[in-house]
């Protein structure tokens, strides 16, 4: 466990202390900033305490039950990230001059993907690449492309990139299937009909995390019964489970499901496509590079 006591001196090791200021800011708490990034309680308030020691300020409200940037410390940020980005690509581009694959590849990615595909794409790529440490993010897939704009993240697992910024790599098909609870009239047939889904009460996800199901809806020229609208898909399917609404899930995200609901095919059928998005990989760094190359293979 890093004490991160010495914050003086050289260039890296105040891009250091910016990164776990950061961390702080992002979780509101040193203890869990500490934990995070696997440091001491102490040597990130020692972190936190040389950055306001710099701006001459107090850059954080402190109170029983975390911290709260001040107006100060909202105004940096944007900066820090900045920096602690170009540091990683400096690091990155360090590593790829003698080809060596390594660093903090900062990784985001969705629920069910997360669930499912992340343990053992991990385990694999690191296996491959001891040197390389992971910071996974799991979020909206219009969290993740903004992250990856911003330069919190090197790249992202989504089903598409809506901004011409980013390059979107094809990796596999999900399909798409209606769910009910067994008692519900979807269980005794084979599919749903694309026309048929606007007779049933539908149950969806709140925008940024219903992208698939509003792209099915739009292609169809289908206006849904929206009855519920939830925070995730593991809420969805538990209101799914106890009620007379209907839902679209992901092929995947079903087999981590632990309720008693039924599937079926939409017909014609429907499917999303999961991918990496990145910046353009000529600009990106040799190990972006290197872990979307493992991704095409894996997949």
């Amino acid at each position: 466990m890093h004490e991160g006591s010495d914050w003086g001196g050289l260039m890296s090791a105040s891009l250091s202390r910016y990164e776990i200021f950061l961390k702080v800011a992002e979780l509101g708490n040193i203890t869990l900033a500490a934990e995070s990034l696997n440091y001491t309680q102490s040597g990130v308030s020692h972190a936190v305490a040389a950055v306001e020691r710099e701006a001459s300020c107090l850059l954080f409200h402190r109170s029983k039950t975390g911290v709260t940037l001040t107006d100060s410390g909202t105004r940096l940020i944007p900066l820090m990230q900045q920096l602690v980005s170009r540091q990683h690509a400096l690091d990155q581009a360090m590593d790829a001059l003698s080809s060596r694959v390594a660093g903090t590849l900062r990784l985001g990615s969705f629920t069910s993907f997360t669930a499912t595909h992340i343990p053992g794409i991990i385990k694999k790529f690191t296996s491959i690449y001891p040197d390389v440490n992971e910071e996974l993010v799991n979020a909206a897939y219009r969290d993740i492309e903004k992250h990856i704009l911003d330069g919190r993240l090197d790249c992202g697992f989504m089903t598409g990139a809506e901004s011409t910024a980013l390059t979107f790599i094809p990796l596999m098909s999900d399909e798409m299937l209606a769910i009910s609870a067994p008692g519900h009239p979807l269980a005794g047939k084979s599919h749903l009909a694309l026309a048929e889904l606007s007779d049933y009460e539908l149950i969806s996800q709140f925008k940024g995390s219903d992208h698939d199901v509003k792209q099915i809806f739009k292609r169809a020229g289908i206006r849904p019964q929206t009855k519920y609208i939830l925070d995730d898909d593991i809420s969805v399917m538990g209101m799914v489970a106890q009620s007379d609404a209907i839902a679209l899930i992901p092929e995947m995200m079903l087999r981590t499901a632990g309720f008693d609901l039924i599937s079926r095919p939409l017909e014609p059928r429907q499917y999303r496509t999961v991918g990496l998005a990145a910046p353009p990989l000529s600009e990106t760094a040799y190990l972006v590079r290197t872990f979307a190359e493992f991704c095409k293979s894996y997949f």
